[in-house]
């Protein structure tokens, strides 16, 4: 074989994906709604008025505090601590409970883990609350880490949350698959150097332009997923609906 098809093909054995990192909220569980809902009422408990839920949806997974600054833009620290705080009571004692799996997400969840890809969150949410919720849907040895908001200095966009869910899974950036539905996911997955998957049943209907694919069906990002990582696909059923 020529030279130069040997490194081609040693070079895709060492970029094939071994990791695929996870958002939660509109990409593994069918919750952005209860996102938007929760902030809202905390929003409108203090006098505010009800932001609009493109506005709240699209900042799925930054910080509760640049969403409340929204409705109050001279919201002094103190009293967003506070508001964060009365979320996540409400969030704790009501919405916990009530987050469900989209249908696909737990059989693919299982699928990956079989075929031996790593698996991480990198959610908004705190690690802790995320890894309460995916448990508590029975979602157990499948993830490898839990990552969440308060795991890393800097929230979403920035890449820090990816890079670290890269460093505690042992694999490079250009190893690991960013799966999302929203423009934070997504620009941190971009900014981390980490090919990009965009679902399209979250908050985001249509491709963001730093997405490397749009996938509309689970079969469909499995395949995608397989396509990175050399392994070959099996289910075939699943779409995007609650289980």
């Amino acid at each position: 074989m020529p030279r130069r098809r040997v490194d081609a093909a040693v070079n895709r054995v060492a970029t094939r994906a071994r990791a695929v990192l996870w958002d939660l909220d509109g990409t593994l569980t069918d919750s952005v709604r209860f996102v938007v809902d929760t902030a809202n009422r905390v929003i409108t408990a203090h006098g505010g008025t009800a932001l609009d839920f493109d506005v709240i949806g699209g900042m799925t997974g930054t910080p509760l505090e640049g969403i409340f600054r929204l409705a109050f833009p001279g919201l002094s620290d103190d009293d967003a601590v506070a508001w964060r705080s009365e979320y996540r009571a409400i969030y704790d004692g009501e919405i916990i409970p009530a987050t469900r799996l989209f249908r696909g997400a737990r059989a693919t969840l299982h699928e990956l883990h079989r075929n031996g890809l790593l698996q991480a969150t990198v959610t908004g949410k705190r690690a802790a609350d995320c890894e309460r919720i995916l448990r508590g849907l029975r979602i157990n040895d499948e993830i490898d880490v839990y990552l969440g908001g308060d795991s890393v200095a800097h929230a979403k966009p920035a890449p820090d949350l990816a890079l670290e869910a890269a460093r505690r899974l042992g694999c490079a950036p250009d190893e690991c698959i960013v799966v999302g539905d929203a423009p934070s996911d997504i620009a941190m997955g971009r900014a981390a150097g980490m090919h990009v998957l965009q679902v399209a049943w979250g908050y985001a209907r249509r491709r963001l332009p730093d997405a490397d694919e749009l996938v509309r069906t689970w079969p469909a990002l499995r395949r995608a997923v397989y396509a990175r990582s050399g392994t070959r696909a099996i289910l075939r059923s699943g779409g995007p609906l609650r289980s």
